[in-house]
């Protein structure tokens, strides 16, 4: 049985893995490493606090300090940032869901779509005898400003509004359009998900209690015009099988729901599969010390 420090360097090497990727955006956007070590400090300090709070010890500056290996300032600064970052967090996360819940109702509900599930056009008036799009907002995500998700839905591509001032839905499908805080926040709520779950599959001892994760990888290289090929197959295909899980979730609503649950979902990506072993031959194994000093 490996020991827990082997499997302590496994959980290193997949975090490395999982990060790689996104060194490109880090690069972009001007986040360096220190920005990086700020950050997991930060998660440190916020997890021993709420450990510390569901084991019923005492939460103080000085034990956050002592467990965390930092000072008592820099546990100060993190827990009074707490509240700011979990706010602009919740803005994003709801900012991200809120479009998509919208049209999950609009093609499920019964008031907003046909009994076939076509999705009813939208009178983008109100007080007429027709359903507007604000009643809708109202059903799918109450307090949120209608516009403003109207706004996100045309710019992704998912409504066209007609002459007449009806909206209609095009697509399913809400994924935020260009580059954007929006979307950037996009990758936490992906990944975070896909965290979660692997979290919950290894410490959860029962077979049943674990949550679903499968992959798919070709056993032969892709080429460009194959992955055009796949990219088209998996719109079609796996925006069906959303849709139709997002509609069984929906219809089995009164089975599935609990008050002290938690909201469930599925995601569903395609990605490319890098050769590790090519990636680290391009390294070279010797860096000129004179050049990297001048």
């Amino acid at each position: 049985m490996d020991t827990n420090e082997e499997q302590g360097a496994a959980l290193i090497d997949a975090l490395e893995a999982v990060l790689r990727p996104l060194l490109p955006l880090f690069r972009n956007y001007s986040v360096s490493h220190g920005d990086l070590s700020q950050m997991l400090a930060r998660l440190f300090v916020y997890d021993s606090a709420e450990t510390l709070k569901r084991e019923g010890r005492p939460t103080t500056v000085a034990r956050l300090a002592l467990m965390n290996g930092l000072t008592r300032g820099e546990v100060e600064k993190h827990l009074s940032d707490r509240k700011a970052s979990t706010r602009r967090r919740a803005v994003k996360d709801s900012q991200l869901m809120t479009p998509a819940f919208v049209l999950s109702v609009w093609n499920t509900d019964s008031r907003f779509s046909t009994p076939y599930g076509a999705a009813l056009d939208l009178s983008l008036q109100t007080g007429d005898s027709r359903r507007s799009f604000s009643d809708l907002v109202v059903a799918a995500a109450p307090g949120a400003d209608p516009e403003a998700v109207l706004d996100q839905l045309v710019a992704a591509g998912c409504v066209e509004i007609d002459e007449h001032n009806f909206v209609r839905c095009t697509h399913w499908a809400y994924i935020p359009a260009g580059v954007s805080v929006e979307r950037i926040a996009r990758i936490g709520s992906v990944m975070g998900a896909l965290a979660r779950t692997f979290t919950h599959n290894i410490l959860e001892s029962s077979e049943v209690g674990g949550y679903l994760e499968r992959q798919v990888q070709s056993n032969f290289p892709v080429s460009e015009q194959g992955r055009l090929e796949l990219r088209k197959w998996l719109v079609d295909q796996g925006t069906r099988f959303l849709t139709n899980i997002d509609a069984w979730m929906t219809d089995n609503r009164e089975a599935l729901e609990g008050p002290d649950g938690r909201a469930a979902g599925v995601e569903l990506f395609m990605f490319d599969a890098k050769n590790e072993e090519s990636e680290a031959a391009e390294i070279p194994s010797s860096i000129d010390r004179s050049a990297a000093n001048s």
